[in-house]
């Protein structure tokens, strides 16, 4: 038998009987002649499902102590304070560059603009996203972005 031949025999998915024998309870396969795919014994599949019978939804891939077992708390990602700074002069850069696009718009340009892009522009997400930020932190990211080079250079304009 092949293992698509076993699984429409047994009701389970290829992947199932591939993953019994990747864990090695699975019957060893038998020498064939012209093929390169694994073959089995009907007899000794029929004999592994008598004794392992498939239950829908069941792990098993786990060991029987593993079953059930808690999985540890997963951590949140460690953001170091240079990432913070960082993320935090992007926020404070996109605030300035909304703010500005607004008012550097004639009125009428910016009245034709569709809704969603109109409110894009207009609401200051950005700037209250920064707002709520410590002031630590935003004091770091103010003197970040007062030094970029293209921040200076766009302010001579």
């Amino acid at each position: 038998m092949t293992t698509t031949e076993i699984a429409a025999e047994h009701g389970v998915t290829r992947q199932t009987v591939h993953a019994h024998r990747k864990r090695g309870v699975f019957p060893k396969p038998v020498e064939g002649e012209g093929s390169t795919r694994p073959r089995f014994r009907a007899d000794e599949v029929a004999a592994f499902f008598a004794a392992n019978p498939p239950s829908p939804g069941k792990r098993t891939d786990l060991t029987d102590r593993d079953e059930g077992a808690a999985m540890p708390p997963t951590a949140p990602p460690d953001t170091g304070r240079a990432e913070l700074i960082d993320a935090a002069a992007a926020l404070l850069l996109a605030a300035i560059t909304m703010r500005d696009l607004a008012s550097a718009m004639p009125r009428a340009a910016f009245a034709s603009m569709p809704d969603d892009i109109r409110g894009r522009i207009a609401r200051p997400v950005y700037q209250g996203a920064f707002d709520a930020l410590p002031a630590d932190v935003q004091a770091e990211a103010r003197a970040l972005v007062d030094a970029d080079p293209d921040v200076i250079a766009a302010r001579r304009l």
